[in-house]
């Protein structure tokens, strides 16, 4: 079973065409929108949603119900009364939340612009030292070189003698103590 890509963007902007009418934030976020010359990314879209409908209590309250209209926006405002002391603290959640996200973006853009010096430094820096460092290396490759020659030597020079070590044992196998005795010599 393959796996499709899932399309991020058009969920997220599918989402926002929802919700934007319901909570009333629709002009201020086509505004932010017009704008995205200024807005760097999405995050800085989605910081400015943030902004424009953290306030829930204020909600422009409607309906769409011609006959019974009236009475469901009279219905609806006293559900708000009733409810705001809870609104009110998501609201108070909602603004700290949004400017803490806010504050961490800024942070993260700093952030990203250091990292981003920091490398230009340690570029620029190393490469004025990258002659020196690629002559030192070649040097050192060359050092290498030579000593894995003289261990070739030494070893082979090795062999040699471990073979004519073992033709003298060999030749003093030959000549035990009975034939060194007997031999005219």
């Amino acid at each position: 079973m393959e796996s499709e890509e899932i399309p991020t963007q058009q969920i997220i902007d599918k989402l926002r065409q929802t919700l934007e009418p319901r909570i009333g934030i629709a002009d201020s976020v086509m505004f932010a929108r017009e704008n995205s010359a200024i807005a760097r990314d999405e995050d800085d879209e989605d910081i400015a949603l943030l902004k424009t409908g953290f306030d829930i209590y204020n909600v422009p309250i409607t309906s769409y119900q011609r006959q019974l209209g009236s009475a469901v926006i009279a219905v609806r405002k006293i559900v708000r009364k009733l409810l705001r002391p809870v609104l009110e603290r998501q609201v108070i959640y909602n603004f700290a939340n949004t400017r803490v996200v806010q504050t961490l973006s800024r942070q993260l853009q700093k952030l990203q612009e250091n990292q981003q010096n920091l490398e230009i430094k340690i570029v620029s820096e190393f490469s004025g030292c990258l002659p020196e460092v690629k002559a030192q290396l070649e040097t050192q490759q060359q050092a290498i070189a030579n000593f894995q020659s003289e261990i070739e030597e030494i070893k082979a020079v090795q062999q040699q003698q471990t073979a004519i070590l073992e033709m003298i044992a060999a030749q003093l196998g030959d000549r035990s103590p009975s034939n060194i005795k007997n031999d005219p010599k």
